[in-house]
């Protein structure tokens, strides 16, 4: 293992055990046996270093929803399927978890905006695509990913009683496909 992804694991661990605040730099490059200076080598800082795991979560997050993508659904039990893949990622997160309980508000909005903003936009570009196809009515895209997603967001947060995906696939894409009215 070289000595980059030494301090990427030894950050890692030390995050998710101990929160973002309570890590040093200084701690980092301790435990992972190497100078603070050889560490600021491959990082600018400690909120850098924590933005390449939100990448490489992000990474994991697309590689999935690519893999979904190719299923042969219709397009609102897709999307629903990737929304709860993705939000359940978030939620089951180690690092979302240690930034959570450190209670430092502005990188955790920080952070949730990032990853919202990435499941927004692909939400936005399916429907277009879609449009385009004439699969769906014409909307406003952005719109329509933003009710998407926060539906998506109450079902499986705010929603006190628990439902399994299926249950939330086949509600929420009853709402979208059929409406509620007769």
């Amino acid at each position: 293992m070289n000595t980059k992804d030494i301090i990427i694991n030894t950050a890692r661990e030390l995050f998710k055990k101990y929160g973002y605040k309570k890590v040093s730099m200084d701690e980092i490059a301790k435990d992972a046996k190497v100078t603070k200076r050889t560490v600021y080598s491959y990082f600018k800082d400690k909120e850098s270093l924590f933005e390449y795991f939100i990448d490489e979560d992000l990474e994991i997050v697309k590689e999935k929803i690519e893999k979904l993508e190719k299923e042969k659904l219709p397009f609102i039990k897709r999307i629903s399927k990737i929304l709860f893949y993705a939000l359940n990622f978030k939620e089951q997160n180690a690092l979302f978890k240690a930034i959570s309980n450190d209670k430092d508000l502005s990188l955790l909005t920080r952070l949730k905006k990032r990853y919202d903003d990435i499941i927004l936009n692909f939400i936005e570009e399916k429907i277009n695509k879609e449009i385009t196809e004439g699969t769906i009515k014409n909307c406003n895209s952005k719109l329509m990913a933003f009710i998407i997603y926060n539906i998506y967001l109450s079902v499986m947060f705010i929603y006190e009683d628990k439902l399994n995906e299926e249950e939330i696939v086949n509600e929420i894409t009853l709402i979208l496909k059929d409406g509620l009215l007769n």
